[in-house]
């Protein structure tokens, strides 16, 4: 059986040792939160930078931009996003290393961030200039969506009704059909 003195050395031990795991964790934390990444592209016109969650803080423009088509800069703000982005995972198994290590929470944390930052796809630094003018798009349509709905009808002269027929007098809400209001070239607006 073990001795108590042996007992109260492993506990102070343990304990010693959950402090100083606890202050490394805190280190890390404090160094994740300084995480800033930019990354450029298009010869450095357009460049976005990510914070320690991996979100966009901030995206700068140079004049170049004024070169480029509203598309092309858009491209350009989504591939210099996922450039910083692609650089997030190393940055996190930086940090782990110097701070607490290699264990498992370690290597989730580490894991975790190469899950929602993947590389950045291999691209050419300018990508492939479109012909200005013309564009062709192909969309399919969603089996889910209604139809449009078709113009309505102009009625054609001679006063053909809604339903085809024109109305005579005679029926039994007393229009006479001769009053005037809704002649064969009027609106049920009255021109006077």
């Amino acid at each position: 059986m073990a001795d108590l003195s042996d007992v109260e050395r492993m506990v102070d031990d343990w304990e010693r040792d959950a402090v100083a795991k606890s202050q490394r964790y805190a280190e890390m934390q404090e160094r994740v939160e300084q995480i800033s990444i930019t990354g450029s592209v298009a010869g450095g016109a357009v460049s976005v930078t990510v914070g320690p969650n991996g979100l966009p803080t901030d995206v700068g423009m140079t004049d170049a931009v004024l070169r480029m088509r509203p598309d092309e800069i858009a491209a350009n703000v989504l591939r210099a996003m996922r450039k910083a982005q692609s650089q997030y995972p190393d940055r996190m198994r930086e940090i782990v290393a110097g701070t607490v290590g290699d264990d498992d929470a370690s290597r989730h944390i580490v894991a975790t961030a190469e899950e929602n930052f993947p590389p950045a796809p291999e691209e050419d630094e300018e990508p492939a200039a479109e012909a200005p003018g013309r564009q062709l798009r192909i969309e399919t349509e969603a089996e889910d969506e209604p139809p449009a709905p078709k113009p309505p009808r102009r009625p054609e002269p001679g006063g053909a009704g809604e339903h085809g027929r024109r109305r005579r007098g005679g029926g039994d809400d007393g229009d006479d059909g001769d009053d005037g209001d809704f002649g064969e070239d009027q609106t049920f607006l009255r021109r006077d």
